[in-house]
């Protein structure tokens, strides 16, 4: 009896033959479904693996109660993008291994590498944020500390938003952060739907909140750009 923790990529066809085999073995296929907002209709998408899902939430996932049914059957957990950029899940890799739960892991492309796509080198990133959707009396704005201590060191920086937050929302945040902390961005980037229709949009943020951008997106802070990255922006942008 295995578990599969397979990644999905980043568009419905992405996932690879070898998951479609295990998926084939696997007689319960379970779907995280609070990482992202999936850019792709879900029952669509069991149509194309020939298997219906079962969707988990957070609770259900990090409690791992779902890793008992790999004691007696083949089951998968299908992940978007690829399946160990969550530290959740190398979690379930871990109670596998104490509770000597067979696994195979199954890598796909990821968001933090189908960014090369904005021409912008990958060496070059420093560590990634996350902004979380901003509640009434909680505003934490930590991710602009991380991008702050990015650029010192010349670096672009990564940042990824909350699921259900729309780009206008995103960047009003970025904007009240910015003012909060006394600190200037200049353009910025944002990559929507990378992977099955990406968009590329290089500007300021007054500018870029003022578009409607798609989900799931996310927002790059570029450090000093090498010239041939700053011409990759120029071409590739969306105009």
């Amino acid at each position: 009896m295995v578990f599969y923790l397979i990644g999905l990529g980043l568009n419905e066809k992405s996932i690879s033959l070898e998951a479609v085999e295990a998926l084939e073995e696997s007689e319960i296929v379970y779907l995280e479904n609070y990482t992202v907002d999936y850019p792709y209709n879900i029952k669509d998408f069991e149509k194309i693996i020939g298997k219906s899902v079962v969707e988990l939430g957070r609770k259900e996932v990090e409690e791992e109660g779902f890793l008992n049914d790999a004691r007696k059957k083949d089951i998968a957990l299908l992940v978007y993008g690829n399946p160990l950029s969550a530290t959740t899940h190398i979690s379930l890799i871990l109670a596998c291994k104490k509770q000597k739960i067979k696994y195979r892991i199954i890598h796909a492309e990821s968001i933090l590498t189908a960014i090369a796509e904005t021409g912008l080198q990958l060496y070059k990133f420093g560590k990634t944020a996350s902004m979380p959707r901003w509640q009434k009396s909680f505003e934490p704005d930590s991710f602009l500390d991380i991008i702050r201590d990015n650029l010192k060191i010349g670096a672009h920086s990564l940042l990824l938003t909350d699921i259900g937050l729309s780009n206008k929302s995103a960047m009003g945040q970025l904007k009240i952060a910015c003012d909060k902390k006394e600190m200037k961005l200049d353009k910025i980037i944002i990559c929507s739907q990378v992977g099955k229709n990406t968009k590329i949009y290089y500007d300021s943020i007054e500018n870029l909140e003022k578009k409607k951008i798609d989900m799931p997106f996310c927002i790059i802070i570029p450090a000093g750009l090498h010239y041939l990255e700053q011409e990759a922006l120029d071409v590739l942008e969306e105009k």
